[in-house]
């Protein structure tokens, strides 16, 4: 059976969102990112991790959900995107899963126009909506991040 792929599964609110394992760097508990003047709303902060300065974005403000306080199963993911590093806080990460091709449902019907969800998985217990990271953030995000960070 051809799968689709291993992916991170973690959680903000309620929902159960999927990012490719290839992108996944490190997942490193909640620490609260210096906050830099004049940044764009989805960037929280910047932190060090050993030895580089990597900014951290909110997907919360990305995908235009509330903000909520940090609670302890909070995480930062560090992902690195065509040799850019950069961190994602989600409320909690779950678990790796190998995801079998035949549960992805890809269809433009549920996203509309948008390429950030790649397709929805039928999980066993739950809905898992797949995230294109390199979209969600955009070529110009990206080096944007690469000339200001690295």
């Amino acid at each position: 059976m051809k799968t689709y792929g291993q992916v991170v599964v973690f959680t903000l609110g309620e929902e159960k969102y999927g990012i490719e394992i290839s992108c996944v760097k490190e997942i490193m508990k909640w620490a609260k990112p210096t906050e830099l003047p004049q940044m764009p709303d989805a960037i929280s902060g910047v932190i060090k991790l050993r030895n580089e300065v990597i900014p951290v974005i909110s997907l919360r403000r990305q995908f235009g959900l509330p903000d909520v306080d940090r609670q302890a199963d909070t995480k930062i993911i560090i992902l690195e995107i065509d040799a850019v590093f950069v961190g994602i806080n989600v409320d909690d990460v779950d678990e790796v899963v190998e995801v079998p091709g035949s549960a992805v449902e890809i269809s433009n019907r549920f996203t509309g126009k948008t390429d950030v969800i790649k397709g929805i998985a039928k999980m066993e217990d739950y809905l898992l909506i797949l995230i294109d990271i390199r979209v969600l953030f955009g070529a110009d995000v990206l080096e944007r991040i690469s000339e200001e960070y690295n």
